[in-house]
């Protein structure tokens, strides 16, 4: 009888673990999904992410509250519309790769989030902006992104500059990990589960400001190329994918995680659902 009197007990102090929600965001450690339907996941994931990290509630614009409240992928036109946008060489790689599968995790859950991140790089200390930021070499330039000046591999699957250029450093079927939720509180278990875009978008202090964490970027953050490639991206990894992928970004995925990072800064979600209107929607020939 005592052995059964402790069963409450146990019972009591397993049952939390399998349930234990992560963040803001509520992610579950069991299912790898953030809480709610599609449509509430895509709502917190794209909160508006103000200087030193503030989020603040935004509607989802009805082209990508349509796409989840839907149940389907794009279409084989919709996909082929993405690549043709891609500039080259990326344009010939992506085509290569059009057909492979994306990214799963080690118990095969499929990708399910297009995570958007800015780079935060170069960053210019107290040094002011580039004159002409979106044109300048320093800026645009992908070299340190594969060099191993930030990490042993690249950081993302998609490195994206300001003037619409692509370098991929993962294919998008390579189980990568980009954030806290992945790399320090979940682990292996949760690689595969989200694709990466990182955006260049350099940085500089804040005024009085010594540290990273106390930093801002241009406005405005992202330039038209950037949200053109940036939609064309996201279509294209959703055609791979096999289901329209549900958006995030980085600061929003880790949300109540210590020390997460506050990115993409200046990211605007209406730009972003233009250029994915123009490609989901295209308008008809004669309108």
């Amino acid at each position: 009888m005592k052995h059964l009197s402790l069963l409450p007990l146990l019972l009591a102090i397993a049952a939390p673990a399998a349930a234990e929600e992560i963040g803001e965001c509520r992610f579950s450690r069991e299912t790898l999904t953030f809480a709610g339907s599609r449509v509430e996941q895509a709502t917190c994931l794209l909160r508006k992410i103000e200087p030193l990290a503030v989020r603040k509630p935004q509607p989802l614009p009805p082209v990508i509250r349509t796409l989840m409240e839907g149940e389907g992928a794009p279409t084989a036109a919709q996909k082929a519309a993405a690549i043709a946008a891609f500039p080259e060489p990326y344009r010939a790689y992506a085509a290569q790769w059009a057909d492979a599968p994306i990214s799963r995790t080690e118990e095969g859950l499929p990708a399910l989030y297009f995570v958007i991140h800015d780079t935060s790089t170069p960053f210019y200390a107290n040094e002011p902006f580039p004159k002409r930021l979106n044109q300048d070499w320093k800026v645009n330039d992908f070299t340190p992104y594969m060099d191993g000046t930030f990490a042993k591999a690249p950081v993302a699957h998609i490195f994206l500059n300001r003037v619409g250029q692509i370098w991929a450093g993962h294919d998008f079927q390579e189980a990568w990990r980009a954030t806290k939720l992945e790399s320090r509180v979940v682990g292996p278990r949760a690689r595969g589960r989200m694709v990466h875009i990182e955006t260049v978008q350099p940085r500089r202090f804040m005024p009085g400001a010594t540290t990273r964490a106390r930093t801002y970027g241009p406005k405005p953050g992202f330039t038209k190329d950037q949200y053109r490639m940036l939609a064309a991206l996201y279509v294209y990894a959703s055609a791979r994918a096999g289901n329209w992928l549900i958006p995030a970004q980085h600061n929003t995925v880790d949300a109540g995680i210590p020390d997460a990072h506050d990115d993409p800064q200046n990211f605007e979600l209406k730009q972003f659902a233009k250029e994915l209107e123009k490609l989901v929607n295209p308008p008809r020939k004669g309108r």
